[in-house]
């Protein structure tokens, strides 16, 4: 196969800095140590999910969601050398602000059309309620997988729209493994959400970021490999 990402160039400004230590890679001995662990990663998370709705309010929804979500990404991803996580937010977040609330344009219209198929499911009954409730729910997946990768591409590739989302929009065909493991988080969260909505609202807009943005750059990482050896992905 040849590259699945033409014309994707990679962001050097999103590569994790040599002096960053990762929460994962923190060594702390003894079970007090595990604990406190513990209790950073919670933290973070928690810290992450506050990070994610101030940075779309600042940006009046619309044009705040997607610069939030990449920088909640960058965040989730690694934990800098600076005191607090908060400087590396918004860092990101006004970094290439204008860019990253366009690509982030075609995941509203999408939503918009989606949000009025739903309504429309209200009006409709028999074979064609079911056959448009299947294709609803074959596009939300696809669609989860797609956000679910979008903080992670645009964060490492410097490309333009079309090449950005044409990435995007194979991904769910070029790793189905990975897209799986994505979906089996979404109905993780969405399970916790119906049994603890309060620990889910503190903690799941950080723990997406983090679990699907592990997956989708391991995923990123080895198709990268692939094309630059020059082998079929």
């Amino acid at each position: 196969m040849t590259n699945p990402a033409p014309g994707h160039v990679p962001d050097r400004a999103a590569v994790r800095a040599p002096g960053c230590t990762a929460v994962a890679e923190a060594e702390v001995p003894g079970w007090a140590g595990g604990v406190m662990l513990a209790l950073r990663w919670v933290t973070l998370l928690v810290e992450v999910s506050a990070m994610v709705v101030l940075g779309t309010l600042a940006g009046g929804v619309l044009l705040g969601l997607g610069p939030a979500l990449r920088a909640g990404g960058v965040v989730a991803a690694r934990m800098t050398a600076e005191p607090t996580p908060w400087r590396t937010f918004w860092r990101a977040w006004r970094d290439g602000f204008g860019r990253t609330t366009a690509l982030f344009a075609p995941a509203w219209a999408v939503a918009g059309l989606l949000w009025l198929d739903g309504a429309a499911l209200g009006l409709l009954d028999g074979p064609v309620r079911a056959v448009l409730t299947g294709g609803l729910l074959v596009v939300g997946a696809w669609g989860a997988v797609v956000l679910a990768h979008w903080p992670v591409v645009v964060a490492r590739y410097a490309s333009g729209p079309v090449a950005t989302w044409r990435l995007l929009l194979l991904l769910p065909l070029l790793a189905p493994a990975t897209s799986l493991a994505v979906l089996v988080v979404a109905a993780a969260l969405l399970a916790a959400a119906w049994a603890l909505p309060l620990a889910a609202v503190l903690v799941g807009p950080g723990f997406w970021l983090w679990a699907t943005g592990r997956l989708a750059t391991d995923r990123l990482d080895r198709i990268d490999a692939e094309v630059s050896g020059g082998r079929p992905a």
